[in-house]
């Protein structure tokens, strides 16, 4: 059970670390604090995950994704970052490939790299991520497993193909829906989305309309 206590405040974010630690939880998702994004400079947000870590009763992992805080944590500060037992791996989201694959080649051996972005999963695969934290597999998590088991059968043409058909999906729930969409697919796909909390909105009825087309295409 990985559970997100990303705060703005160090001491926030390990009070609610070690809370779910006690019910239970495995491992802790970290995102970098951002309110204050002028003041998150390198050594900064190293100094807060080294102190969370330090501080745990779980492993934690750093959840790096910029277009949501405004703070990319550089691939040598996550290399950094690395080297500390109970830090035990990063969600990267940046979509960025080039990024995800230095973030792999700088760390220590056994620092678990999870790729966030569904469209790049599997050429984040192909350059050595463990796995992914998809949006997108609360929709359709057989179609997310399905393209790690073909590429850990070295079926890399399926997988590849099997990327091509989840993407338009994977877009519609992150990038251009938002997470209404994705709780509206969530329900067309016969899972509990529900309505997202105030302020943001369902999308209207066309847009499912839309969305109903893509899981028909990944069905067919």
């Amino acid at each position: 059970m990985l559970v997100g206590t990303g705060m703005e405040s160090t001491e926030e974010t390990i009070q609610f670390t070690n809370q779910v630690a006690k019910r239970g939880a495995d491992c802790a998702l970290v995102v970098t604090p951002s309110y204050f994004k002028g003041s998150m400079k390198p050594q900064v947000l190293y100094d807060h995950f080294v102190a969370v870590a330090e501080s745990s009763q779980i492993g934690i992992l750093i959840y790096n994704v910029p277009q949501f805080t405004g703070i990319n944590l550089e691939p040598e500060w996550v290399a950094k970052l690395s080297e500390h037992p109970n830090v035990i791996g990063v969600k990267d989201s940046s979509g960025n490939i080039g990024q995800l694959s230095e973030i792999i080649r700088l760390s220590q051996k056994g620092f678990a790299v999870f790729v966030g972005s569904a469209p790049v999963f599997f050429p984040a695969l192909c350059v050595g991520a463990v796995g992914g934290i998809l949006a997108v597999a609360n929709v359709v998590p057989q179609e997310c497993v399905r393209i790690q088991t073909l590429f850990k059968e070295k079926k890399f043409e399926n997988a590849r193909i099997s990327q091509g058909r989840l993407t338009p999906l994977a877009n519609a729930v992150t990038t251009k829906y938002g997470i209404g969409g994705l709780k509206m697919a969530m329900d067309l796909a016969g899972y509990f989305g529900g309505d997202p909390r105030s302020p943001l909105k369902r999308p209207e009825k066309n847009i499912e309309e839309e969305l109903k087309r893509h899981l028909l295409r990944l069905k067919g």
